[in-house]
This record gives C-alpha cells, structure tokens and sequence, in this order.
C-alpha cells in the first residue's frame, strides 16, 4: 500500500467531514428560519382564498418548534447523543483504530469513519426535516405518521453514525469481541 494515497485519502476525509458538516449545519439554520419565517407570514394573510379549515394551536407551536430544532440542530443531536448514553458530540477526525497497531490500514478505517460521521449529520437533519414535513397541511393521518416514524428512524440512525466510535466500543463490549 502506498502510505501517500492513504494520506493523501485521510486529508480529502478529513476536509470533506468538516466542510460538510460546516454546511449542513449552515443550511439548518437557514431553513429553520426560513421556515418558521414563511409559516408565521401564511397565518397573517388574509384565509379567504385559503381552502380548508382553520388554524391548529397545536401543529402551529410544534411546527415552530421544528423549525427550532433545525436552528439549533447541534443542541440537538448532543441532547440525542446523551440519551443514548455516549455523551457530548464531537465533529473532529477520528481515531478509533491505532495506527501503532495496524499500520496505513487503521488511518484509512479512521477516515471511513470519520466520513460516516458526515453522513449521520445528514440523516440527522433529513429526520428532523421528515418530521417537520408531517405537519404540512394537506397530510392524512397515516402519511403523517409515516413521516414521523422514518423522520425518528433516521435521527436514531444518524446519532448512531455520529457517534460511531462510541457505538463500535458499546457493541464490541455488549458481544465481547476482541479486534
């Protein structure tokens, strides 16, 4: 194995994780605002050339809550990833694997890993917005529901991709396997 590819792989890794979470978490807010923004201008227009019925307290405040929970998506995944027990979130490279021990090969699974950490933040906040969505008017209750319960599938999926060191050291010790 050529050890400058490796390097050169653990770079692009590194700089795509960053710049990618950089802009996920920038799009967020920008929606978020965008969203609770657009939503608060449809409730003042005049309803006559609206059809259906009227407005629900309910599904407004958690519509804005969502929008919320998109502004502040970093406070979010930490509350997620503490309820899972694996602590504070962190968005720097990973080190799981020891490069003494295993050689270039331990520095390319790091920096898988460390991509898959950009993917669990895009899960992450593709959840949160499948939820946001079951709140749109026109929605029935069953493709609501769905909404929700993917939108939940894929929070639980991108906390555990965020956190994959912690989730790798809890499975290996739950099935004691030694690597």
């Amino acid at each position: 194995m050529n050890t400058d590819l490796i390097q050169m792989c653990v770079h692009l890794a590194n700089t795509l994780t960053k710049s990618g979470i950089n802009l996920v978490m920038s799009l967020s807010v920008v929606m978020g605002i965008f969203s609770a923004t657009v939503y608060c201008v449809r409730l003042a227009r005049p309803k006559t050339h609206r059809q259906g019925g009227g407005f629900s307290l309910g599904k407004g405040l958690l519509f804005l809550m969502m929008c919320g929970g998109l502004i502040s998506l970093r406070q979010i995944m930490n509350a997620s990833s503490h309820q899972l027990g694996f602590g504070d979130v962190t968005f720097d490279a990973i080190a799981y694997v020891s490069p003494s021990r295993y050689g270039p090969a331990a520095e390319a699974l790091n920096a898988v890993l460390t991509v898959l950490r950009l993917l669990g933040v895009i899960f992450f906040y593709q959840g949160i917005r499948r939820m946001k969505r079951s709140l749109i008017d026109g929605h029935t209750g069953l493709s609501a529901g769905e909404d929700v319960s993917h939108g939940v599938v894929k929070m639980l999926i991108g906390t555990l991709l965020i956190c994959n060191p912690y989730f790798l050291t809890a499975l290996k010790n739950t099935l004691n396997i030694v690597w």
